[in-house]
């Protein structure tokens, strides 16, 4: 009996089959760290999506509310304008009151002394009417403030939802970090989207102007202040001592109004609003026992500008014996006067805000209701060839022509594309709707936005096989690529 000699052909086989299983073992486990830190990665893209969004549902009520509070102001200073107005429409017709005493001995005799009394009524009105002209001031400055609160809460939103350094899916890439061997190698990614979405929501040209100015103007005192009846007077003054000797001042018409603009009228538009105007008129008769009812017209208004413009006006007619028909010398710019502008924007008086843009009134874009992009992106390259144990890299070389390579680090293709950076890309949705209301168009009048998570094709922009490129833009690289090559293949599964 004779033996054969071993030649090795188990050990030979045991050896490719170990090799076989390490590498089936070791491509398991690359696999299952890439799926679960994908899965970390796009859990953070989704968070910040979505505080994105609540950020700026809860900016957009903000600025709602704040706008609601400036057009209050809008009210209140228009209010104060229409006051100094209306009271000097009041001189004016004291004014009438002296000047019936021309045609009429007995009026004059009892109005006579109220003339000696003129430099103490003067003091007095200049007093009440600066003070006055300081109250619309400051109702001005107020309301510029509610507009620098809005710019401001405005451009901390743009930070939040840039992809940049105080951006939400930054910190929270950071706090996701904490703890790990390679902190800096998840981050955010920036998304342009997100401000040109906010941009686009926020712009529409100065109808904010128009809207504000036409709220403002619906406080009736404003807009329609009528004809008053016949004026008695007690005690001292022109109307007691008129009065107290059988005489009567009637007020046949009055009218007037108070509004922003470039030129006095009805028709000044806000998004003009070089100035801010109150004006009054009104047909006065003064009638005395035993003389001729004295009959005339008694206008009066305020013009008022930014410092720097010296346009500023306050006038009346008729005048009295002394005290003329406008603010003396420099008290006719300062009295009346408003805030400060910038040389390059004035004049302007009226107090800015935000607007909606209501002209896009597409459901394809949402109505303008801004999409928010959070992109979250690993860049394994920070970890090193040997970071993990199991990815490997082996190199066959079976002919001397020929060699074979495997590399489970997944940082190349076959052909060197650099897929080394792993994307993670979520999309939050700032959306209006006021219950029972569901066709009320998105604006920044009402405290009524909410927020949620959409899919990246939500809007038209999103949609690739339509034309738009939001995605690609935002990824871009070989995940754009790849995204354009899915979607042309039929893939509907974005979000």
């Amino acid at each position: 009996m004779s033996r054969s000699r071993p030649r090795g052909q188990t050990l030979v086989l045991f050896s490719l089959t170990m090799l076989l299983l390490t590498l089936m073992v070791c491509l398991t486990l690359s696999f299952s760290m890439k799926v679960r830190e994908k899965l970390e990665a796009q859990s953070v893209a989704d968070l910040a999506a979505y505080s994105s969004a609540v950020a700026t549902a809860r900016t957009f009520n903000s600025i709602a509310l704040m706008r609601r509070a400036q057009t209050g102001h809008l009210v209140a200073m228009a209010g104060v304008q229409s006051l100094i107005s209306w009271t000097t429409v009041m001189r004016a017709n004291l004014s009438s009151a002296r000047m019936s005493a021309n045609n009429c001995q007995a009026a004059a005799d009892v109005l006579q002394p109220m003339d000696e009394l003129n430099q103490e009524i003067e003091e007095k009105w200049n007093k009440l009417d600066a003070l006055a002209g300081v109250q619309a001031y400051n109702i001005q400055r107020l309301g510029g403030h509610l507009g620098a609160m809005q710019d401001k809460l405005y451009t901390q939103l743009q930070e939040a939802v840039s992809g940049g350094p105080n951006s939400f899916a930054q910190r929270f890439s950071e706090l996701a970090s904490e703890g790990s061997a390679w902190p800096g190698e998840l981050h955010a990614g920036p998304t342009a989207v997100s401000l040109a979405e906010l941009t686009h929501a926020t712009s529409d040209g100065n109808s904010y102007a128009l809207d504000m100015a036409m709220a403002s103007r619906g406080y009736e005192f404003i807009t329609r202040r009528q004809g008053l009846p016949a004026f008695e007077g007690h005690g001292g003054g022109v109307l007691g001592a008129l009065t107290g000797a059988g005489g009567q001042l009637r007020v046949i018409a009055q009218g007037g109004s108070a509004y922003w603009g470039d030129k006095l009228g009805h028709g000044g538009r806000a998004d003009s609003a070089h100035y801010t105007w109150a004006e009054d008129h009104a047909e006065v008769e003064v009638s005395f026992p035993g003389c001729t009812p004295f009959i005339v017209n008694a206008t009066a208004g305020v013009k008022s500008t930014d410092l720097l413009d010296e346009s500023d006006d306050h006038w009346w007619t008729p005048g009295g014996p002394r005290l003329g028909v406008a603010d003396p010398g420099m008290e006719k710019q300062f009295r009346h006067t408003l805030g400060y502008v910038k040389p390059e924007d004035m004049p302007h008086t009226f107090i800015g805000g935000f607007t909606y843009n209501t002209s896009d009134d597409s459901n394809e874009n949402l109505w303008a209701q801004p999409k928010l992009f959070a992109l979250v992106q690993r860049d394994y390259k920070m970890r090193g060839l040997r970071s993990d144990p199991w990815n490997l890299n082996f190199r066959f070389s079976f002919t001397p022509d020929k060699a074979s390579e495997f590399d489970s680090h997944g940082w190349h293709l076959a052909d060197g594309t650099d897929i080394s950076v792993q994307q993670a890309l979520a999309t939050g949705l700032a959306y209006y709707h006021r219950r029972g209301h569901w066709d009320e168009p998105p604006n920044l009048w009402n405290p009524f936005w909410r927020a949620t998570l959409v899919s990246a094709d939500a809007d038209i922009g999103g949609k690739l096989a339509r034309g738009g490129t939001d995605v690609p833009d935002t990824v871009g690289g070989p995940a754009a690529e790849a995204f354009g090559q899915l979607i042309r293949a039929g893939y509907k599964g974005v979000h």
